[in-house]
């Protein structure tokens, strides 16, 4: 099982958008689909090998592109985590993330996703971590060689509390007792900033 991991770093608020790709199949998925451009739809290719649209957490950057992905690829499944009713359909903080491009609201997802569900991407299972405390129901997808964390971890940082629902015990518990029980060769990708490994910030990250 392995994957391809392309970034596109151009949300908004510099979020990173992943497309990723099983190698044995071509199968693709999106995570956190804030983004949306023809660097995409040239990546993407065949309309029929992108089968999930993911989400981390219900953040504008993180879904504002989410309608462009429906729209051009909806034979794709929509899956978000079960735990963001509340931020994906109506957060204060959303409206002001979105800046007057757009009302702040997710789309809605078609499959709600929690702790112990597995996304089988051809050959490659993404198995749900429920990560709360960025937000109070964000997940990461975890495969045998990735984390895709979005913003709970990042490369010699953590997420913010201080957005609705974010709670800091609940973050600093979830990456101590989710996160940091990976394998510390496992790569993470974050949803901002650059690539970094469990094992890394494990020894490094100087907030938790």
């Amino acid at each position: 099982m392995s994957l391809t991991v392309k970034c596109f770093p151009y949300a908004p608020l510099g979020e990173n958008t992943y497309i990723i790709t099983d190698e044995a199949t071509g199968f693709k998925a999106v995570v956190d689909p804030g983004y949306f451009g023809l660097d995409v739809r040239m990546e993407i290719q065949n309309k029929a090998y992108l089968k999930y649209i993911l989400l981390t957490h219900g953040h504008y950057d993180h879904f504002a592109a989410a309608q462009d992905y429906i729209d051009e690829y909806p034979d794709a499944v929509f899956a978000a985590p079960a735990g963001e009713t509340y931020l994906m359909y109506g957060s204060r903080d959303n409206e002001w993330m979105a800046q007057g491009s757009g009302s702040g609201r997710c789309p809605q997802a078609s499959l709600l996703l929690k702790e112990g569900d597995v996304v089988s991407l051809g050959e490659t299972d993404l198995r749900i971590i429920e990560t709360p405390g960025h937000t109070e129901g964000g997940i990461c997808f975890v495969t045998d060689n990735e984390a895709f964390t979005g913003d709970t971890l990042f490369r010699l940082s953590v997420g913010n509390t201080s957005f609705e629902t974010g709670d800091w015990p609940t973050m600093v518990a979830s990456i101590q007792n989710k996160l940091y029980t990976l394998p510390a060769e496992l790569i993470v990708y974050p949803g901002h900033g650059e690539p970094t490994t469990i094992g890394f910030e494990k020894r490094a990250n100087p907030f938790v």
